[in-house]
Protein backbone atom coordinates (compact mmCIF):
# COMPACT_ATOMS: atom_id res chain seq x y z
CA UNK A 1 0.00 0.00 0.00
CA UNK A 2 3.03 2.30 1.09
CA UNK A 3 4.87 1.34 -1.96
CA UNK A 4 1.80 2.05 -4.49
CA UNK A 5 1.36 5.19 -2.86
CA UNK A 6 4.92 6.34 -2.84
CA UNK A 7 4.54 5.27 -6.91
CA UNK A 8 1.60 7.69 -7.14
CA UNK A 9 3.49 10.64 -5.66
CA UNK A 10 6.81 9.99 -8.15
CA UNK A 11 5.25 9.74 -10.97
CA UNK A 12 6.43 11.85 -14.31
CA UNK A 13 4.12 13.08 -17.46
CA UNK A 14 4.88 10.81 -20.13
CA UNK A 15 7.46 11.45 -22.74
CA UNK A 16 5.61 13.18 -25.17
CA UNK A 17 3.98 15.54 -22.17
CA UNK A 18 7.41 16.13 -21.01
CA UNK A 19 8.73 17.67 -24.27
CA UNK A 20 5.51 19.95 -24.76
CA UNK A 21 6.36 21.28 -21.18
CA UNK A 22 9.94 21.81 -21.90
CA UNK A 23 9.10 23.35 -24.89
CA UNK A 24 6.65 25.71 -23.24
CA UNK A 25 8.88 26.58 -20.58
CA UNK A 26 11.69 27.56 -23.02
CA UNK A 27 9.19 29.86 -24.82
CA UNK A 28 8.11 31.65 -21.68
CA UNK A 29 11.98 32.06 -20.75
CA UNK A 30 12.58 33.29 -24.59
CA UNK A 31 9.29 35.77 -24.18
CA UNK A 32 10.65 36.56 -20.80
CA UNK A 33 14.13 37.64 -21.89
CA UNK A 34 12.69 39.18 -25.20
CA UNK A 35 10.66 41.51 -22.91
CA UNK A 36 13.07 42.28 -20.64
CA UNK A 37 15.72 43.47 -23.73
CA UNK A 38 12.78 45.36 -25.10
CA UNK A 39 11.84 47.77 -21.78
CA UNK A 40 15.69 48.14 -21.18
CA UNK A 41 15.78 49.69 -24.95
CA UNK A 42 12.88 51.70 -23.97
CA UNK A 43 15.22 52.74 -20.54
CA UNK A 44 18.35 53.28 -22.33
CA UNK A 45 16.18 55.61 -25.47
CA UNK A 46 15.13 57.48 -21.95
CA UNK A 47 18.51 58.25 -20.42
CA UNK A 48 19.35 59.53 -24.02
CA UNK A 49 16.13 62.12 -23.96
CA UNK A 50 18.27 64.96 -22.31
CA UNK A 51 20.57 63.89 -24.60
CA UNK A 52 18.22 64.30 -27.93
CA UNK A 53 16.31 67.66 -26.13
CA UNK A 54 19.55 69.45 -26.00
CA UNK A 55 20.12 69.67 -22.28
CA UNK A 56 24.14 69.12 -22.00
CA UNK A 57 23.84 69.48 -17.99
CA UNK A 58 25.17 66.90 -16.04
CA UNK A 59 22.13 67.13 -13.88
CA UNK A 60 19.90 66.26 -16.03
CA UNK A 61 21.91 63.19 -17.44
CA UNK A 62 22.68 61.93 -13.56
CA UNK A 63 19.13 62.11 -13.07
CA UNK A 64 17.91 60.25 -16.27
CA UNK A 65 21.13 57.59 -15.50
CA UNK A 66 19.63 57.00 -11.86
CA UNK A 67 16.04 56.72 -12.73
CA UNK A 68 17.14 54.09 -15.44
CA UNK A 69 18.61 52.19 -12.97
CA UNK A 70 15.96 51.92 -10.67
CA UNK A 71 13.38 50.87 -13.25
CA UNK A 72 15.72 48.32 -14.66
CA UNK A 73 15.72 46.52 -11.22
CA UNK A 74 11.95 47.28 -10.92
CA UNK A 75 11.75 45.30 -14.80
CA UNK A 76 14.02 42.06 -13.44
CA UNK A 77 12.13 41.74 -10.61
CA UNK A 78 8.69 42.44 -12.65
CA UNK A 79 9.39 40.04 -15.61
CA UNK A 80 11.28 37.24 -13.37
CA UNK A 81 7.98 36.72 -11.41
CA UNK A 82 5.77 36.84 -14.04
CA UNK A 83 7.49 33.86 -15.63
CA UNK A 84 8.85 31.93 -12.48
CA UNK A 85 4.32 31.95 -11.76
CA UNK A 86 3.60 30.93 -15.89
CA UNK A 87 6.27 28.13 -15.50
CA UNK A 88 4.66 26.86 -12.41
CA UNK A 89 1.28 26.28 -13.97
CA UNK A 90 3.13 25.18 -17.11
CA UNK A 91 4.28 22.61 -14.95
CA UNK A 92 0.68 21.65 -13.56
CA UNK A 93 0.61 23.59 -10.14
CA UNK A 94 -2.37 25.24 -8.96
CA UNK A 95 -0.87 28.68 -8.94
CA UNK A 96 -4.07 30.35 -7.40
CA UNK A 97 -3.61 29.43 -3.84
CA UNK A 98 0.03 30.56 -4.46
CA UNK A 99 -1.09 34.27 -5.42
CA UNK A 100 -3.29 34.47 -2.49
CA UNK A 101 -0.86 33.14 -0.39
CA UNK A 102 1.72 35.70 -1.39
CA UNK A 103 -1.17 39.00 -1.28
CA UNK A 104 -1.57 37.81 2.63
CA UNK A 105 2.01 37.65 3.15
CA UNK A 106 2.41 40.48 1.71
CA UNK A 107 0.17 42.28 3.85
CA UNK A 108 2.31 40.19 6.87
CA UNK A 109 5.30 41.95 5.75
CA UNK A 110 3.71 45.12 5.45
CA UNK A 111 2.42 45.29 8.82
CA UNK A 112 5.77 43.86 10.48
CA UNK A 113 8.26 45.64 8.21
CA UNK A 114 6.87 49.37 8.49
CA UNK A 115 10.56 50.02 8.32
CA UNK A 116 11.10 49.01 5.15
CA UNK A 117 8.14 50.25 3.47
CA UNK A 118 8.60 54.02 5.16
CA UNK A 119 12.45 53.61 3.39
CA UNK A 120 10.96 52.67 0.17
CA UNK A 121 7.86 55.64 0.27
CA UNK A 122 11.28 57.71 0.57
CA UNK A 123 12.99 56.65 -1.62
CA UNK A 124 10.23 57.25 -4.38
CA UNK A 125 9.81 60.72 -3.08
CA UNK A 126 13.77 61.10 -3.50
CA UNK A 127 13.35 60.26 -7.18
CA UNK A 128 9.93 61.88 -8.06
CA UNK A 129 11.42 65.35 -6.57
CA UNK A 130 14.46 65.28 -7.64
CA UNK A 131 16.44 66.20 -4.24
CA UNK A 132 19.97 64.76 -5.51
CA UNK A 133 21.39 62.47 -8.00
CA UNK A 134 24.45 60.19 -8.86
CA UNK A 135 27.40 62.40 -8.51
CA UNK A 136 25.57 65.41 -6.50
CA UNK A 137 27.28 66.39 -3.45
CA UNK A 138 25.28 66.39 -0.44
CA UNK A 139 25.53 67.28 3.73
CA UNK A 140 23.63 65.36 5.80
CA UNK A 141 23.85 65.60 9.71
CA UNK A 142 26.40 67.77 9.44
CA UNK A 143 28.94 65.37 7.34
CA UNK A 144 29.77 65.89 3.32
CA UNK A 145 29.56 62.75 1.22
CA UNK A 146 29.11 62.42 -2.70
CA UNK A 147 26.18 60.41 -4.03
CA UNK A 148 27.63 57.14 -5.39
CA UNK A 149 24.03 55.13 -5.69
CA UNK A 150 20.18 55.22 -5.54
CA UNK A 151 17.70 52.50 -4.71
CA UNK A 152 14.25 52.66 -3.73
CA UNK A 153 15.23 51.48 -0.27
CA UNK A 154 18.72 53.38 0.77
CA UNK A 155 21.41 55.58 -0.63
CA UNK A 156 25.08 54.91 -0.78
CA UNK A 157 27.86 57.92 -0.45
CA UNK A 158 31.11 58.16 -0.43
CA UNK A 159 33.26 60.76 1.78
CA UNK A 160 36.16 62.37 1.54
CA UNK A 161 38.40 60.11 3.44
CA UNK A 162 37.04 57.39 0.66
CA UNK A 163 34.46 55.81 3.73
CA UNK A 164 31.57 54.08 2.35
CA UNK A 165 27.94 55.09 3.95
CA UNK A 166 25.10 53.51 3.60
CA UNK A 167 22.04 55.00 4.53
CA UNK A 168 18.51 54.32 4.79
CA UNK A 169 16.27 56.47 3.03
CA UNK A 170 13.64 56.71 5.73
CA UNK A 171 16.04 57.97 7.80
CA UNK A 172 17.01 60.84 5.73
CA UNK A 173 15.21 64.28 7.70
CA UNK A 174 17.32 67.07 6.36
CA UNK A 175 19.56 67.12 3.10
CA UNK A 176 21.54 69.60 1.87
CA UNK A 177 22.34 69.31 -2.02
CA UNK A 178 25.90 71.50 -2.65
CA UNK A 179 25.83 70.36 -6.66
CA UNK A 180 22.22 72.63 -8.22
CA UNK A 181 22.85 75.18 -10.27
CA UNK A 182 25.42 77.68 -8.00
CA UNK A 183 27.24 78.25 -5.02
CA UNK A 184 28.32 82.13 -3.32
CA UNK A 185 31.30 81.63 -1.11
CA UNK A 186 32.40 84.51 1.05
CA UNK A 187 36.17 84.84 1.40
CA UNK A 188 37.20 86.56 4.83
CA UNK A 189 40.27 87.98 5.20
CA UNK A 190 41.25 89.24 9.11
CA UNK A 191 43.71 92.32 9.91
CA UNK A 192 45.13 93.38 12.68
CA UNK A 193 42.80 95.99 14.24
CA UNK A 194 45.64 98.52 14.72
CA UNK A 195 46.63 98.90 10.42
CA UNK A 196 45.23 100.80 8.46
CA UNK A 197 41.89 99.06 7.14
CA UNK A 198 41.50 101.59 4.46
CA UNK A 199 44.40 100.72 2.51
CA UNK A 200 43.39 97.29 3.20
CA UNK A 201 39.84 97.69 1.46
CA UNK A 202 41.88 99.39 -1.39
CA UNK A 203 44.02 95.72 -1.75
CA UNK A 204 41.27 94.05 -1.62
CA UNK A 205 39.13 96.37 -4.40
CA UNK A 206 42.16 96.26 -6.73
CA UNK A 207 42.09 92.72 -6.27
CA UNK A 208 38.64 92.23 -6.97
CA UNK A 209 38.59 94.39 -10.12
CA UNK A 210 41.75 92.36 -11.79
CA UNK A 211 39.87 89.26 -11.28
CA UNK A 212 37.00 90.19 -12.84
CA UNK A 213 39.03 91.08 -15.66
CA UNK A 214 41.21 88.31 -16.15
CA UNK A 215 40.15 86.49 -18.86
CA UNK A 216 41.37 82.77 -17.49
CA UNK A 217 38.72 83.74 -14.50
CA UNK A 218 35.90 85.59 -16.24
CA UNK A 219 34.14 82.84 -17.98
CA UNK A 220 34.36 81.02 -14.61
CA UNK A 221 32.68 82.89 -12.46
CA UNK A 222 28.65 83.69 -12.59
CA UNK A 223 29.10 87.34 -11.16
CA UNK A 224 31.85 89.74 -10.45
CA UNK A 225 33.82 89.16 -7.10
CA UNK A 226 32.35 91.49 -5.09
CA UNK A 227 33.87 93.24 -1.97
CA UNK A 228 31.23 93.59 0.38
CA UNK A 229 33.84 95.73 3.40
CA UNK A 230 34.28 95.35 6.92
CA UNK A 231 32.24 92.76 8.03
CA UNK A 232 32.82 92.45 11.52
CA UNK A 233 34.47 94.53 14.26
CA UNK A 234 36.77 92.84 17.28
CA UNK A 235 39.62 93.68 19.43
CA UNK A 236 41.90 91.27 18.14
CA UNK A 237 41.03 91.98 14.71
CA UNK A 238 39.30 93.53 11.39
CA UNK A 239 37.37 91.28 9.36
CA UNK A 240 36.80 92.06 5.42
CA UNK A 241 34.92 90.01 3.10
CA UNK A 242 35.16 89.25 -0.30
CA UNK A 243 31.98 87.15 -1.48
CA UNK A 244 31.87 85.08 -5.57
CA UNK A 245 29.48 83.22 -7.23
CA UNK A 246 30.29 80.01 -9.59
CA UNK A 247 29.09 76.92 -10.35
CA UNK A 248 29.20 74.14 -7.90
CA UNK A 249 32.52 72.29 -7.91
CA UNK A 250 35.51 72.65 -8.66
CA UNK A 251 34.63 76.28 -10.25
CA UNK A 252 33.61 77.57 -7.12
CA UNK A 253 37.00 76.14 -4.64
CA UNK A 254 39.30 77.25 -7.18
CA UNK A 255 38.52 80.74 -7.94
CA UNK A 256 38.25 81.08 -3.77
CA UNK A 257 41.55 79.71 -3.46
CA UNK A 258 42.93 81.88 -6.27
CA UNK A 259 41.06 84.66 -4.55
CA UNK A 260 42.73 84.21 -1.32
CA UNK A 261 46.40 83.94 -3.18
CA UNK A 262 45.73 87.20 -4.98
CA UNK A 263 44.12 88.66 -1.64
CA UNK A 264 47.17 87.81 0.45
CA UNK A 265 49.61 88.90 -2.00
CA UNK A 266 48.23 92.46 -2.21
CA UNK A 267 48.30 93.21 1.62
CA UNK A 268 51.61 91.68 1.65
CA UNK A 269 52.87 94.16 -1.13
CA UNK A 270 50.56 96.98 0.73
CA UNK A 271 52.58 95.78 4.00
CA UNK A 272 48.66 95.25 5.94
CA UNK A 273 49.38 92.46 8.27
CA UNK A 274 46.97 90.35 9.18
CA UNK A 275 45.56 89.50 12.59
CA UNK A 276 47.87 87.63 14.95
CA UNK A 277 50.77 88.20 12.37
CA UNK A 278 54.33 90.62 12.19
CA UNK A 279 54.46 93.21 10.32
CA UNK A 280 55.42 93.15 6.84
CA UNK A 281 58.76 94.36 5.51
CA UNK A 282 57.80 97.50 3.53
CA UNK A 283 59.51 99.01 0.68
CA UNK A 284 61.55 102.36 0.82
CA UNK A 285 59.12 104.43 -0.78
CA UNK A 286 56.46 102.55 0.99
CA UNK A 287 57.86 103.83 4.20
CA UNK A 288 58.90 107.31 3.18
CA UNK A 289 55.57 107.49 2.10
CA UNK A 290 54.02 106.22 5.25
CA UNK A 291 56.36 107.95 8.00
CA UNK A 292 55.37 111.04 9.45
CA UNK A 293 57.36 113.80 9.42
CA UNK A 294 59.14 114.70 12.75
CA UNK A 295 60.83 117.53 13.78
CA UNK A 296 64.86 116.94 13.89
CA UNK A 297 66.30 115.21 17.12
CA UNK A 298 69.03 117.31 16.90
CA UNK A 299 67.08 121.00 16.79
CA UNK A 300 66.20 122.35 19.37
CA UNK A 301 62.57 124.52 19.69
CA UNK A 302 63.10 128.18 19.59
Amino acid sequence: MILQVAQTSLSFPEGEKLLEIGARIAITLLMAWLAQRGLFLLIGRFENLPLRRGDLSVHAQQRAHTLGQIVRSMVVVLVGAIAFVHILDVCGWDVKPLLAGAGILGVALGFGAQWLVRDVIAGVFILLEDQFAVGDLIEMDGRAATVEEISVRSTRLRDFNGYVHFVPNGSMKTVTNRSRGWNRLAVDVPIDPNDDAERALEACRHVAEEMNTDPAWKDRLLEPVQLWGIEQLDPTYVQIRLALRARPGADTADAARELRRRVHRALTAAGVRLAGGVPHALSQATRLQQAPEEPDALETPS
